[in-house]
């Protein structure tokens, strides 16, 4: 294995001989062992399953069973697992957003305690504190429930060739009456300057979008997705809700990347919970922002706004499938939120319409509702999580430390570029890799101190991403307008708050 990682990795090459003996020796009261894995089939997860599950059985002598599913199915397995603890599985790959629920209810391995009753399974070059956003895997106290496998911030992807055109730039000028520029350029003028009135904003945006929007020519402003789908919950709880600046700011002196709650008014959808950690609403009657003017805007964006510049498959795809078609059909401005699971993965690949011509920059933002310490962009860090009920937990701690190893990270993440180790983002071959992914790791010098996730202490996220995600469904059906589903799910939200106990309840976590 180590002739196959070659120099693809942070570690010298005897460090490297010395963590694969690790996981052969630590292995070995384990060897036979068949572990049930199920993960969302993401690109991180399928290329660990597709190049490291072999190496790992040939190391540690332990089988592994995949199962890869949608992110809503690890949710539900999930809760069946708490409901039942009947260890259905003995890991979940999945993101940060269910991080609470397994802290609450306890049906994640406590790793740091785990590791200190068998301290013989923590590999020499482990390092936990070399995660990227550590905090978004770990408990009030520091205990960490997960190992982070890969990670996707996400931004504003665009045609950096049609926004730097010189005839174009001068039709927009004249047209809107102030210069186009690259929404990362405008970006960085507007941390230069302070003043969102600089900085790539939903009015930009709306521009920009019209401005290419040419059916004739078969190019679009923009592109999204809204067939019916789980997306209708999660592409507003991750992404958009940042965009149009629902939650509070960051605490005094700290960006959003470095904490692991934000109070009182936290994400997703702009519910309250205050700096006791008790719950209330959504709804501004209930002190939280989603049918605020920032969140009514929001919806009005993504189911009246943005369709106006969109071909007429935006109806008949989801989101996933957007981020694809702008891939795959290279006629868009751009697609804003978009999640960096795609950016080394689809976008400079041969097939790709935008390679060599894409660029990322940060979410647009919503400039009555903006603040600089505000989370502006979504940090989505995924990881191995054991189950409490599994009977298999130190195999299932092997095989989580050996896939996030840093022995195979800068490997992993020269195909995938979603590391989550500071070791590997700062290394030379990863940072040789920023043009091709059209100047993705540039950007998130600037702008990665403003990423968040779902906030640690968001325990309902289960049960309110699919009540979020079926009332927008019925509203786009009734074709409500935006800010009417706003109130709608804001109130939703709120009524199951308080039909099932949560209401004004204080949490630990």
């Amino acid at each position: 294995m180590a002739n196959w990682i070659g120099n693809e990795t942070v570690l010298t090459k005897d460090q490297l001989i010395k963590e694969l003996e690790h996981f052969a020796i630590a292995s070995e009261p384990y060897r036979g062992t068949t572990l049930t894995v199920m993960y969302e089939a993401v690109p991180g997860a399928v290329w660990e399953e597709e190049h490291l599950g072999e190496w790992f059985t040939k190391v540690t002598g332990i089988k592994v069973k995949w199962e890869a599913m949608s992110n809503y199915d690890t949710i539900l397995k999930s809760l069946e697992d708490q409901r039942t603890k009947a260890g259905i599985y003995d890991l979940v790959g999945t993101d940060q957003d269910m991080m609470a629920f397994y802290i609450y209810y306890q049906s994640a391995v406590n790793i740091t305690e785990l590791l200190k009753d068998k301290p013989e399974l923590t590999p020499p070059f482990f390092d936990p504190e070399d995660f990227y956003a550590r905090a978004s895997y770990s408990d009030s106290k520091g205990n960490l429930y997960a190992l982070h496998a890969y990670n996707a911030f996400a931004g504003t992807v665009y045609r950096r060739d049609w926004f730097t055109d010189p005839k174009e730039k001068e039709a927009f000028e004249k047209q809107y009456g102030y210069e186009l520029k690259t929404p990362l350029q405008w970006a960085r003028d507007a941390l230069k300057s302070g003043n969102v009135k600089d900085d790539w904003t939903t009015d930009k945006a709306r521009d920009v979008a019209e401005f290419f929007t040419r059916p004739g020519e078969d190019k679009w402003g923009t592109i999204t997705g809204v067939r019916a789908g789980d997306h209708m919950g999660w592409y507003i709880a991750d992404g958009l809700d940042d965009c149009f600046q629902l939650a509070s700011p960051a605490p005094e002196g700290k960006w959003p990347l470095e904490v692991p709650t934000i109070s009182p008014v936290t994400t997703p959808w702009g519910i309250k919970i205050d700096e006791n950690n008790v719950i209330w609403g959504a709804s501004t009657a209930e002190g939280g922002t989603l049918d605020s003017e920032a969140g009514q805007a929001c919806y009005k964006w993504w189911f009246e706004d943005c369709l106006k510049f969109c071909p007429p498959k935006a109806y008949e795809m989801d989101i996933v499938e957007a981020h694809n078609a702008f891939a795959y059909d290279g006629k868009y401005a751009f697609m804003c939120p978009f999640y960096f699971h795609w950016a080394a993965s689809v976008l400079p690949t041969p097939e790709s319409k935008v390679k060599g011509v894409f660029e990322f920059g940060p979410y647009f933002v919503y400039a009555p509702a903006w603040h600089p310490r505000k989370p502006r962009g979504y940090i989505d860090p995924s990881g191995w999580v054991i189950s409490n009920y599994s009977k298999n937990k130190e195999a299932a701690f092997l095989f989580a430390a050996f896939m996030t190893s840093k022995a195979v990270e800068l490997k992993k993440n020269l195909s995938l570029g979603l590391s989550v180790r500071t070791s590997t983002m700062n290394h030379p071959m990863y940072r040789a890799k920023d043009e091709e992914w059209g100047h993705m790791l540039t950007m998130l010098d600037d702008f990665a101190k403003l990423q968040f996730g779902t906030d640690n202490r968001q325990v309902l996220y289960p049960y309110l991403l699919p009540l979020a995600r079926d009332v927008g469904i019925d509203a786009l059906e009734k074709k409500m307008k935006g800010a009417d589903i706003a109130k709608k799910v804001a109130s939703e939200i709120d009524k199951w708050i308080k039909d099932n106990g949560w209401y004004q309840k204080k949490i630990t976590i």
